[in-house]
């Protein structure tokens, strides 16, 4: 009974489980959505008429201070995402795999930017929400 007794003791309770896993890297997760809708042209279709491109974009960081920098800095790197959304062609965007690419790109982009600006890239992923392309 003793022995019982004193490995129940000795066992971590479901609030010190609880406590552990919120002090784990992946419980401070942050989103940060970049309002409002980016709205960009790319190019002319061959009737003369522009194309548009709309997307919906979502930064992950991993820390409070990672997206507090991110928010400070977020008239730059606005300014960069429509600089890259507008440089495409119609193949990047109409494609999956083109829209991949494009993410990974712009995610790269943003991380340079960050590093450059803080020393650190900061940002964990880049993701659209929405992604909508008229030709």
């Amino acid at each position: 009974m003793k022995i019982l007794l004193l490995t129940m003791l000795l066992m971590p309770t479901g609030v010190a489980m609880a406590e552990e896993e919120a002090t784990t890297p992946l419980a401070d997760v942050r989103y940060v959505e970049l309002q409002p809708t980016f709205v960009s042209n790319f190019g002319y279709s061959e009737s003369g008429r522009l194309k548009y491109l709309k997307a919906d974009v979502t930064l992950r960081v991993s820390t409070q201070a990672a997206e507090m920098s991110l928010r400070y800095h977020l008239p730059y790197l606005r300014n960069n995402l429509l600089l890259l959304f507008a440089r495409q062609d119609e193949s990047t965007v109409t494609t999956s795999e083109g829209r991949d690419q494009l993410r990974q790109a712009a995610l790269d982009d943003l991380r340079a930017l960050m590093i450059e600006e803080e020393g650190d890239p900061l940002i964990e992923d880049l993701m659209f929400n929405n992604f909508v392309v008229q030709r």
